[in-house]
């Protein structure tokens, strides 16, 4: 037989749990408020360079700790991440709210934490000790809230400690989220911040996109000009040099014809090619996962495809992330020395920003190649395959996430925001 908790029992031993890590973690809060105290200003006068860094590291960890523990039980308030560049600058807007809520917490959330799991504990305590007061001699009698010499007075503690235990039933959840969401408001970014770090990341992204875009345009001009042009040029050649052969009375046209007739059919499939690589008609017809299934069958490596988890994103979106695919497949080939590729497309959760998004979660397309080759690649930005993957992610505020370590094996990870 299974014994169901009801859910109001189970909220309050969420909350209480919540409210003793925060009473158990006031040790390393207040060593950090001291430490703070005596190290920062010294670090401030050295021009942050004495031991500022870290003791800011710490207090930046503990601050994620209790963001993290506010976000989970502060569940109707949506949440951000906390900006990891800051921990170790003296002036960061990110160090003066972590410094601000070392304060509270060691002093305010401290105090109230400890009272409340006092006032959980007490009916407990007070109801199983109190009956035992005759145990104890009367010179030295037991001694909870008062003295307990007689049964009167036992049963005065137990009644102390219920109404303790009613006092905690009531205040235990709303104390619990008011400490919560006030450690979620000290330590978040406000709203004009949020919305002026996502003004910057779109500059850079409107920039990042412009980049690729001159990329693009400068690939698809050396594409034509080194491939069909050439060819064209050589099929108006040939053809001129037919035509004079016909006119002297020559029998040599017809294989001048005939080469005519090869060039301009090579021609036709550089534009062909041309024409696939600024937007292959398959993603239109079939979806990312059949022209991903298309570009794996022709890897001159053996290659697994995983579309499982995959769903339909704006055009631009699956444009973004073939490319990514075909190119990071190409990296593998010609680099790697892989005996094997695993391609793995998805649709995943992404993160909301606090204040900017409030519509439903926004999706994240990953694309994900493994190899296990020799592994040691490198994205140096110097004009590399990895370093067109990473602007055509920027361009999409995605990211691009490189795992090579020497010897192998290779990850490439890529996440473009779908926008929906």
């Amino acid at each position: 037989m299974t014994v169901t908790t009801p859910p109001a029992l189970r909220r309050r031993g969420r909350d209480l749990r919540y409210l003793a890590v925060e009473a158990a973690s006031w040790p390393a809060s207040m060593a950090l408020l001291v430490a703070s105290v005596l190290v920062l200003p010294l670090a401030v006068l050295a021009g942050g360079r004495t031991g500022g860094s870290p003791t800011l590291d710490l207090v930046h960890r503990l601050a994620l700790r209790a963001h993290d523990a506010a976000g989970r039980l502060a569940a109707d308030r949506r949440t951000t991440e906390l900006p990891e560049e800051a921990a170790a600058s003296l002036g960061a807007p990110q160090t003066r709210r972590n410094l601000g809520w070392l304060v509270l917490h060691a002093t305010v959330v401290f105090g109230l934490s400890l009272l409340l799991v006092a006032l959980s504990v007490a009916p407990v305590l007070y109801s199983l000790a109190a009956p035992w007061w005759w145990l104890f001699p009367d010179d030295a009698p037991m001694s909870l809230a008062f003295e307990i010499t007689s049964w009167r007075r036992a049963g005065a503690t137990v009644a102390l400690g219920l109404l303790y235990g009613a006092l905690a039933w009531v205040l235990l959840p709303w104390i619990s989220r008011r400490i919560a969401r006030g450690t979620l408001g000290i330590l978040e970014p406000p709203r004009s911040e949020v919305l002026a770090q996502r003004v910057d990341a779109l500059s850079v992204s409107r920039a990042a996109a412009l980049d690729a875009h001159a990329a693009e345009l400068r690939r698809i001009e050396r594409e034509l000009h080194d491939g069909a042009q050439n060819r064209l040029v050589s099929v108006v050649m040939m053809l001129g040099m037919a035509r004079r052969a016909l006119e002297s009375g020559a029998t040599n046209a017809l294989p001048l014809l005939e080469r005519a007739q090869d060039a301009a059919g090579d021609a036709l499939s550089g534009l062909r090619t041309a024409v696939h690589d600024i937007y292959p008609p398959v993603l239109d017809e079939l979806g990312l996962g059949d022209a991903a299934s298309s570009l794996t069958s022709r890897s001159t490596i053996p290659c697994t495809l995983d579309v499982s988890g995959l769903r339909r994103a704006p055009a631009a979106v699956e444009s973004a992330a073939y490319f990514v695919l075909a190119e990071a497949l190409t990296n593998a080939m010609k680099h790697s020395g892989a005996s094997r590729i695993d391609v793995s497309l998805r649709t995943e959760q992404g993160v909301l920003e606090q204040g900017v998004s409030e519509g439903a979660a926004e999706q994240v397309l990953v694309v994900e190649v493994r190899d296990d080759g020799h592994g040691g690649a490198v994205d140096d930005g110097s004009g590399s395959g990895l370093a067109g993957i990473r602007r055509r992610a920027a361009a999409f505020e995605g990211d691009l996430q490189l795992i090579s370590p020497a010897g192998g094996p290779t990850m490439v990870r890529v996440e473009l925001p779908c926008g929906f």
